[in-house]
């Protein structure tokens, strides 16, 4: 607690305790000679105060015209001596002539705020005068309690993860919140990962701790931060939920009824480097597809060991650009020491001088379950009936199984699925086994679950010079086996 505050606290009870001391002891002198019958103009009522290098002086003149002085010690402020002064009157406004026969000189400054008192006045032995100044007392309040300090937060980071992680536009999304009380919502928006480009959802509110808000229905495909800007205690605020990344992807038609096969159209993927959508692509258990950005390759906090490694290592395969230039989707024996030139919010997943064989030794002590995916690719070729039946089912959209019967060549060793990697080619060049243009279609095997997954290639993005590696991206439809 402020001294001053202390202070305060000490004058009002000393004040009490000597008001009703001096009411008593000057009581009976309101008979004697009619004393006091005229006391004059009490121009010095209320509290004054001054200081010497170790004291503070604290003169106090009553409305019924009794004063006393109380002395401090200056630096823990306890009373050290009380000087009961009696009763007085004020003569021409200048001169204050007490019961006892005292009398000292006053002198008022023009605000009323400074006097200057001249004690042993009129006793014939000027040399007995003591002039001080004294400040008008001007009781200091004690400030009201800030209101608490706290932050809009998400209440659960996986549940939030879930539901912003896969947003469609025009679709409306409930977020659950933490220390949303006094909160009122004002805008909340997407803003553009790496850079300051926000999109303003609307239908937004925040009730018993849930926000909800509407996506857009032009609301572009990528990757995103959540914002909230709001008002708590009267004051304006904006939080950026940055650890949870909200995706904008396209709608996915659902599989046919009584289909074998999991459906995903119109995907996009972009490769180590690329700012907007991920590199690496999982397809779940229970059949949910997704597209991580490298941050996925960190550990999630809320995650132990185990679980985070389980994670990694459900990843069925990753994406990266080469020279040339080529988009390549590849598993760990071919990416793994390309990792350190992969970027989580614009920051390499490692740097070390480039060394493949320590590069790829980094990367299975960093990043535990990674190497176990061993994904295997096949570019099938229109050369090949069996597997020209596969490639026009699938661009027909007919493809409803994947199966020893519907796609026999995956099954019946007609087409070894065992390339680590597959990358497209420049105009002009030839498709092969592990090269395929536009329109062709890859077959991989997840070494996770030992499930294919058929993709069509329906755009290749941005691939004109080595300088567009950031930005390349696929589009395709994936045909996966349940």
């Amino acid at each position: 607690m402020k001294k001053s505050i202390l202070f305060n606290r000490t004058l009002h009870l000393v004040s009490y305790v000597l008001l009703s001391l001096t009411s008593c002891l000057f009581v009976s002198c309101d008979k004697d000679d009619d004393w006091d019958k005229n006391l004059g103009n009490n121009l010095l009522e209320g509290i004054w105060t001054r200081e010497s290098t170790s004291q503070k002086f604290v003169a106090t003149f009553n409305a019924d015209h009794t004063s006393y002085i109380c002395t401090y010690n200056i630096e823990t402020e306890a009373l050290e001596h009380v000087d009961l002064q009696g009763k007085y009157r004020v003569v021409d406004e200048s001169v204050l002539i007490y019961q006892s026969g005292d009398k000292h000189r006053f002198k008022l400054s023009e605000d009323g705020n400074t006097v200057e008192i001249t004690y042993g006045y009129d006793t014939g032995s000027p040399e007995t005068e003591k002039t001080y100044t004294y400040q008008r007392f001007v009781e200091v309040q004690e400030p009201e309690p800030e209101p608490e300090e706290k932050e809009l937060e998400l209440a659960d980071v996986n549940a939030a993860k879930a539901a912003l992680g896969s947003l469609k536009a025009g679709a409306s999304i409930t977020v659950g919140m933490s220390n949303w009380e006094e909160v009122v919502v004002t805008k909340v928006s997407l803003r553009k990962q790496l850079t300051i480009e926000d999109t303003p959802m609307t239908n937004s509110s925040l009730a018993s701790g849930n926000l909800t808000f509407t996506v857009p229905e032009n609301m572009p495909v990528g990757s995103y931060s959540l914002i909230v800007a709001y008002t708590m205690n009267g004051k304006a605020k904006e939080v950026m939920f940055d650890a949870v990344t909200c995706t904008v992807k396209e709608e996915v038609t659902p599989p046919e009824p009584g289909a074998k096969v999991l459906v995903f159209k119109n995907q996009m993927m972009g490769s180590a480097q690329n700012r907007d959508f991920g590199c690496l692509l999982t397809v779940t258990d229970a059949g949910q597809l997704d597209i991580q950005t490298a941050c996925y390759m960190n550990d999630d906090p809320t995650l132990n060991a185990d679980e985070n490694k389980k994670r990694r290592s459900e990843i069925d395969l990753i994406a990266n650009t080469y020279s040339g230039p080529a988009f390549a989707l590849g598993n760990f024996d071919k990416i793994a020491h390309n990792l350190r030139n992969f970027r989580c919010n614009g920051t390499n997943l490692f740097t070390t001088s480039k060394d493949d064989a320590k590069d790829k030794e980094t990367a299975v002590t960093m990043f535990p379950g990674y190497a176990d995916i061993q994904t295997k690719f096949l570019v099938l070729q229109e050369s090949i009936e069996k597997e020209k039946n596969i490639i026009d089912l699938v661009r027909n959209d007919q493809l409803a199984e994947i199966s020893e019967t519907a796609t026999p060549a995956l099954f019946d060793g007609t087409s070894k699925i065992d390339r680590i990697t597959v990358q497209s080619i420049k105009p002009g060049e030839s498709v092969g086994r592990d090269r395929f243009d536009l329109n062709g279609v890859v077959v991989f095997k997840s070494s996770k679950n030992g499930k294919i997954g058929i993709m069509l290639i329906r755009q290749i993005n941005e691939l004109d010079g080595s300088n567009d590696a950031a930005d390349a991206t696929i589009v395709f439809d994936l045909y996966y086996q349940k």
